[in-house]
């Protein structure tokens, strides 16, 4: 049974990026509006055995966001920790949020994560070598741990909220907003900082590159001849609080900022009883319809959807399908991923950037690597347009058959 739910007004009021499209907003925003691909052909990984080396050229991190770190701190990082780092860094400071501010309130961090396969594999390496444990050194748990971004954060920004990881396959990032929405309207947090991070190092995609669902040449979202994702990583970070606590935050410290959109529902699904690697339209549905509920808004009401879409054939048809049966007519319809890539734990995330973007600059990207929509009756943004969205719906799906879905709205 579904139910309309009141949900509490929650601002997003800083984003952060650290991807293959930019390390930055504004580079990410204006890669986005120009439709620039972020993939390469990484030939490392064709010497190694992968059946494709289409990737994300995701950017190491600026020296300006690592320079203060400590031995010790460095030590404990690991390459996820520091895209987080670097997204994280970005989002306060548009927030308007300094470090004593952390200090002295309740602010909470999720973080999406995946895997630590690069830390993994160098303590393999130094066991094989050395055959003795403490030549792996102190930092080694911490860096090889899940909950590695989230505990290294928490540690190095003073936060004294919830602190956690959540991992939940490809629908990681949208699981951290809808947990960092139900924390918010439970009123136990003043703020929370959700991060989306990823590696995507030839380490951490060998057993997925095995499925053999990896795109050789371009990734094409919901195109006739789609034939695969490509893997991409970084870190894509939004700050979150609530109304009242924002305008508490405005009014005592004389801040001069503007909300730049509001999370206003959610909605989670599985689909149970089915293979880890099969889609189901019928349950991603669930998800998208849950999450119109829980906003309060009509599936009129969505004017853009920000889809999954990851390029494989099985994935997108079902997505499709999904869309056809959760609206009488179907909206604007966005597939980012032929720019970005697979952004895996990263991606949910990254899409309420994106949302936020398209609402604040006024823009609906366009399907780059797609010429030939598979889908007709769905109204899929080719070339990138002039569009004024007031209500975005997000889609996350991930193995296991677990379906996020997230509206994005306009703040005001």
């Amino acid at each position: 049974m579904m139910y309309k739910v009141r949900n509490e007004r929650n601002y997003i009021t800083g984003l952060g990026i650290h991807s293959c499209l930019g390390e930055d907003i504004p580079s990410f925003a204006k890669a986005l509006r120009d439709g620039k691909c972020g993939l390469y052909h990484d030939t490392y990984r064709e010497k190694i055995g992968y059946q494709s080396c289409l990737c994300g050229a995701v950017p190491q991190v600026s020296f300006k966001y690592t320079d203060r770190l400590s031995r010790a701190q460095r030590q404990c990082f690991s390459l996820p920790t520091y895209y987080a780092l670097s997204a994280v860094r970005q989002a306060l400071e548009e927030a308007k949020v300094s470090d004593d501010f952390l200090k002295e309130h309740h602010v909470s961090l999720i973080v999406s994560n995946d895997s630590t396969a690069d830390a993994m594999m160098d303590i393999g390496t130094t066991m094989q070598r050395t055959n003795d444990t403490r030549c792996l050194g102190a930092g080694a748990v911490f860096r090889s741990l899940n909950s590695t971004a989230s505990m290294n954060l928490a540690s190095l920004l003073g936060i004294h909220g919830l602190s956690l990881t959540v991992s939940a396959a490809c629908a990681g990032g949208g699981h951290a907003i809808c947990l960092a929405q139900m924390l918010l309207n439970s009123h136990q947090t003043e703020m929370v900082i959700v991060v989306g991070a990823q590696e995507a190092g030839p380490s951490s995609m060998q057993s997925f590159d095995a499925l053999g669902v990896f795109a050789t040449d371009a990734v094409r979202p919901f195109d006739k001849h789609r034939s695969g994702l490509a893997p991409s990583g970084g870190a894509a970070c939004i700050i979150l609080e609530s109304e009242y606590f924002y305008h508490m935050r405005k009014e005592e410290e004389d801040m001069k900022h503007t909300p730049l959109a509001r999370l206003s529902g959610y909605g989670f699904s599985t689909n149970g009883l089915q293979s880890p690697c099969t889609p189901l339209a019928s349950y991603e549905s669930v998800s998208m319809v849950q999450a119109i509920d829980n906003a309060l808004l009509d599936e009129g009401d969505i004017d853009v959807i920000l889809a999954h879409a990851t390029g494989t054939p099985t994935g997108d048809e079902a997505e499709a399908t999904a869309i056809k049966d959760s609206f009488t007519l179907c909206p604007h319809v966005v597939a980012t991923k032929g720019m970005t890539g697979h952004e895996c734990w990263m991606a949910g995330v990254s899409q309420a950037v994106q949302a936020t973007l398209m609402i604040k600059h006024g823009f609906l990207p366009g399907c780059v690597g797609t010429d030939d929509n598979a889908f007709p009756d769905m109204k899929l943004v080719m070339k990138t347009m002039k569009y004024a969205p007031h209500n975005i719906l997000c889609n996350s799906f991930g193995f296991g058959g677990t379906n996020a879905s997230f509206v994005i709205s306009k703040a005001i």
